[in-house]
């Protein structure tokens, strides 16, 4: 029997894309991590500060799930030296967002018009995502979201990947991935669906053009 939730388009047409999912940072907003940090850091010292202090760990620890306050912890018995620092991104997070990427929010916007479903699928905290979601209403016009930090598991690992198709009772075949990162865009081609380097909004647009999308 065909489960009560399963679209009947799907299963007579299961290579037409119906989904288009799309990583957040850098690709539908800005996001710099050295913009909190170039206001006190000192800019000789900026570059090792990012490389050896911010590194990937930082951001991935609250990708993960870690709170920013256990993170912040962990941090400064690691980096003692720079603790000032660390405990200003807490309070300070949010200038590491600037603007919406108009091009994408509008071709985000397209899409919807022509009746594509949207989705969301970030590494990002659940901590800081709620103050982001209330400043910037795209993000309130997607279907779904998954985050890694709700969900405590990250980009490129398949385990979030899958939890946005059960979650969401999407057909991988029938989803487009976009997103800055190709790993990412490996893991999600792994699952079965199809993918888009973000580099640009027009390249972007580009893409789902020779996908027969736009």
């Amino acid at each position: 029997m065909t489960p009560a939730w399963a679209p009947c388009r799907a299963a007579q047409q299961p290579d037409m894309i119906k989904n288009i999912i799309f990583d957040f940072g850098n690709v539908l907003i800005t996001w710099q991590p050295q913009r909190i940090f170039s206001r006190m850091v000192p800019p000789e010292e900026l570059d090792s500060f990012m490389q050896n202090v911010w590194k990937e760990e930082w951001n991935n620890n609250l990708d993960s799930g870690a709170s920013l306050a256990d993170n912040e912890q962990a941090l400064k018995k690691k980096y003692p030296q720079h603790s000032k620092y660390i405990a200003a991104f807490h309070a300070r997070w949010h200038e590491s967002l600037g603007d919406e990427i108009a091009g994408s929010v509008a071709l985000l916007a397209q899409l919807q018009a022509a009746g594509y479903a949207t989705y969301g699928l970030s590494n990002w905290s659940a901590e800081t995502f709620p103050a982001a979601r209330k400043e910037h209403p795209f993000f309130s016009s997607f279907n779904g979201i998954v985050l890694s930090g709700e969900e405590k598991v990250r980009k490129p690992d398949p385990k979030i990947y899958a939890i946005l198709l059960e979650r969401y009772r999407l057909l991988p075949e029938q989803c487009v991935f976009i997103d800055d990162r190709q790993e990412n865009l490996d893991a999600a081609k792994k699952m079965g669906m199809a993918g888009i380097l973000f580099t640009s909004p027009a390249r972007a647009r580009e893409a789902l053009k020779r996908m027969s999308v736009l």
